[in-house]
């Protein structure tokens, strides 16, 4: 039987306006539509629900004040450039801080015990912002800011999964000396994509070590090569780290279809690690897992991946069977042969 998953969404995010750029705001307004002509929105399976705008206090438990101060000022002066590929409009310090307020309600609600899972329909996306930095379409860390808010409200272990097909850099280097937050990611090899970080020997720092974890995958490769590194790696690890909250960093661009990255996942992939996870989370965190967006970029192919992310979390049937995709021997023996190099690096950390 399913339950009900609370979506963060507002129109107000719509309002980071970024011009002819893949991080636009129809991507979110196409996937919110989806959702609420869905099945299970009509059958009251999803709740809607308005984020809060995080505080300036919340911000700066991961941030600099000049990384906030240099997004406020850009904004009041009309926007601009903050990385080549980063765009700030009149709007976007707002809608920054509502980005990351969206994650902070979805952490309060599961808190409170008045849901168990949660959607944060949000951007801009992230993963790549850094203490100091905003880059890779990223303002402020979404995830990072909210996984702080739970580790303040009582939370000891976080899991951090970041499926997005470019490495979550500034999600690693947050909490890169951290036993409290275990970022796990899943990525196109940073030899072959931005941001270029993300390799297996990356495992932490200090008190952090072990409790970093990349798993890099060659361009082409599928989700079958994702799923089989998640039963191999992942799972184990969770097993034995136990979080009490999961926490999903969920991009969409590792879709076959989306021309941003060359991984060759389907929506049927992103189904299945939605359900594997939310079935971690009922095991070890009392049901509670929050998926927040990052990037995605196909206006087809990242609102159908959302719905089916939505539908695995919830145990529902998949709600759109994507076409299959072929044996690659090569480069499957290729990511068998990292999966074992990954385990012997961590076996001082984590039994396999």
């Amino acid at each position: 039987m399913s339950e009900k998953i609370a979506v963060i969404y507002s129109d107000k995010y719509l309002l980071h306006e970024t011009g002819s750029h893949p991080e636009s705001p129809i991507r979110v307004k196409k996937a919110f539509k989806l959702i609420q002509e869905s099945q299970i929105a009509m059958e009251d399976k999803i709740i809607i629900l308005p984020p809060l705008k995080a505080s300036q206090e919340d911000v700066l438990k991961i941030h600099s004040g000049e990384l906030l101060e240099t997004i406020r000022r850009l904004s009041m002066a009309g926007g601009g450039l903050i990385t080549l590929d980063t765009v700030i409009s009149p709007q976007s310090y707002e809608v920054a801080l509502l980005a990351a307020g969206g994650v902070i309600k979805a952490v309060q609600l599961l808190l409170k015990d008045d849901f168990k899972k949660a959607f944060a329909l949000i951007r801009p996306p992230g993963h790549h912002a850094s203490f100091n930095r905003a880059k890779g379409f990223c303002l402020l860390n979404n995830i990072a800011i909210a996984a702080k808010n739970a580790l303040e409200n009582g939370l000891r272990r976080i899991l951090i999964f970041d499926w997005d097909a470019h490495h979550g850099d500034g999600t690693q280097e947050i909490f890169y000396d951290s036993p409290n937050v275990l970022y796990i990611s899943i990525h196109q090899d940073g030899r072959t994509l931005y941001p270029g970080t993300g390799f297996i020997n990356e495992i932490g720092r200090g008190e952090g070590r072990g409790f970093n974890v990349n798993i890099p995958l060659p361009p082409q490769a599928t989700g079958r090569a994702a799923l089989q590194a998640i039963r191999e790696l992942v799972k184990p690890i969770i097993e034995q780290f136990k979080p009490e909250l999961i926490m999903v960093s969920a991009g969409y661009d590792g879709h076959y279809a989306d021309t941003i990255s060359d991984l060759m996942f389907t929506t049927d992939t992103y189904y299945e690690m939605a359900r594997i996870l939310s079935s971690e989370a009922d095991k070890y965190a009392n049901g509670r897992i929050i998926v927040a967006l990052e990037g995605g970029y196909h206006l087809k192919y990242t609102p159908l991946s959302i719905l089916n992310t939505i539908h695995g979390l919830i145990k529902e049937k998949i709600a759109y069977k994507d076409k299959k995709m072929g044996r690659q021997p090569a480069i499957e023996r290729y990511v068998e042969a990292t999966i074992i190099k990954i385990k012997k690096i961590l076996s001082e950390y984590w039994s396999f």
